[in-house]
């Protein structure tokens, strides 16, 4: 499927701050707390922290996850790892890790001093501050009509739900700016994404509106995204396969694989809401 252009719906074009004022205040940080402390029961919560018990409790439910090649969890056994046995491309990363600290992505072969060094890293708790499990994945790579909104970089989409109940979505988009890195705070591009239709609606660069991406000039305002159909049915089922009533999923949209659950987050940011330009408050709250 390819990427189509519609017609963008009106308040696309509104400015932020008039489409601010015109809605229902935002959900503030102390209410998302409340949210959380409400619907999301505490093991649920430590549970999800855990990315490696996570995966496998979607796996079980039948949802897409990345293949683990590979589980270090003590220094010998990074010592002992066949890295010859390991792909070109791939990424380990720290299974309590957070922010993206301590993920290392590797192309074109593995470094095998710096790689065990950085395993070794991961299992000490350097990136978690506790003893962790260093998680090796196959590296995903976009799809090929996505070269156009991220030609560097791996675009991945946030949907926020309550129970089964999609609330809103983003697609966060690398840039040069940013390194090459979806996070908003460093230069990435966030946009609003209509739930029902998978139409881009407005886009935002460090808080200014825009209508293309920097870096390749393409027209970002009225896109769909690919397989909303599913990225959508996969959000839906993530509540009952992880046992939380409040979450945020973060969606990659792989060549080979389609779409992958690339993280589920117990406490998902607010950030969404500045890109949308809308509130999370009734949909959170029930009210």
């Amino acid at each position: 499927m390819m990427w189509t252009t519609t017609s963008p719906r009106p308040q696309a074009m509104q400015s932020r701050e008039s489409r601010r004022h015109g809605r229902r205040r935002p959900l503030g940080m102390n209410a998302r707390n409340a949210v959380i402390s409400e619907l999301n029961p505490r093991r649920a919560v430590i549970e999800a922290k855990d990315k490696l018990l996570t995966k496998r409790r979607l796996g079980e439910a039948g949802l897409p996850v990345a293949p683990t090649i590979a589980e270090l969890r003590t220094p010998h056994q990074v010592r002992r790892l066949d890295l010859s046995s390991l792909p070109d491309d791939l990424v380990a990363k720290p299974a309590r890790g957070s922010q993206g600290r301590g993920v290392l992505v590797v192309c074109g072969g593995v470094d095998p001093a710096g790689f065990r060094r950085h395993a070794a890293d991961i299992v000490d708790g350097r990136f978690s501050d506790e003893d962790d499990v260093a998680m090796i994945e196959p590296l995903l790579r976009p799809r090929r009509d996505l070269a156009d909104v991220a030609p560097i970089g791996l675009p991945d989409i946030r949907i926020v739900c309550r129970h089964e109940h999609p609330l809103m979505a983003m697609l966060r988009m690398p840039t040069a700016a940013s390194g090459g890195v979806g996070n908003l705070h460093r230069g990435g591009l966030g946009a609003a994404v209509d739930l029902g239709t998978g139409v881009i609606t407005r886009v935002v660069a460090s808080g200014v509106d825009i209508e293309r991406h920097p870096d390749t000039g393409t027209a970002l305002l009225g896109r769909s995204v690919p397989e909303w159909g599913d990225v959508i049915d996969i959000a839906r089922r993530c509540a009952a396969a992880t046992g939380l009533g409040y979450l945020g999923i973060d969606v990659v949209l792989d060549e080979h694989r389609g779409p992958v659950i690339l993280e589920v987050n117990s406490h998902p940011g607010l950030e969404i809401q500045n890109v949308n330009g809308e509130s999370l408050l009734a949909g959170a709250t029930g009210r």
